[in-house]
């Protein structure tokens, strides 16, 4: 059997996300229609969660290309150790989101940007996670994982501090 050719295999790999978009851009264009359809229903809390269970559908359907990109990118030790690099600097913008938001968490434009940023990190954990027992080379596994390190610590400690927070406003 022959094997196929890297251009193939990354062609292959970007029509499978071209046609993860197309699905979602016609799914939320379809939900779109509907809220201008029946503007009341579409404002209730049911509706969010549907949007978000849709996203997060999206998100599992993206993992399928992105799994066979990070099996490509983890044949060639240059690539996915500039790919490790990356993972690492999106991993410490998780504190840094936490740390804006203690800072400026009067700002509605910090509290949007830090605030999507931290609903996504177990996203980003995930690929995250996904890329580490991918990876091939000790280098950009080690990377990967002070990446992991960071992003699921800064999670744990913001959940603590969430629950701490409520409790302490329960507190009487």
């Amino acid at each position: 059997m022959k094997a196929i050719t890297r251009r193939l295999q990354l062609e292959l790999i970007g029509a499978g996300y071209a046609a993860v978009f197309l699905y979602g851009a016609l799914a939320f264009f379809q939900r779109y229609l509907y809220s201008l359809r029946e503007p009341i229903d579409s404002q209730s809390g049911m509706a969010a969660f549907g949007e978000e269970m849709l996203t997060l559908f999206l998100f599992a359907l993206f993992l399928v290309p992105t799994f066979f990109l990070l099996r490509v990118m983890a044949q060639s030790d240059g690539v996915y150790s500039v790919y490790a690099k990356v993972l690492l600097a999106v991993s410490v913008t998780d504190p840094l989101a936490v740390g804006l938001l203690a800072l400026f968490h009067r700002s509605l434009l910090i509290q949007n940007v830090c605030g999507i940023r931290l609903w996504r990190s177990p996203c980003v954990l995930v690929v995250m996670a996904m890329s580490r027992v991918l990876g091939r080379r000790s280098a950009g596994k080690r990377l990967i994982t002070w990446a992991l390190l960071i992003e699921g610590g800064t999670l744990i400690a913001t959940f603590a501090l969430f629950v701490a927070l409520a409790g302490a406003g329960h507190d009487g």
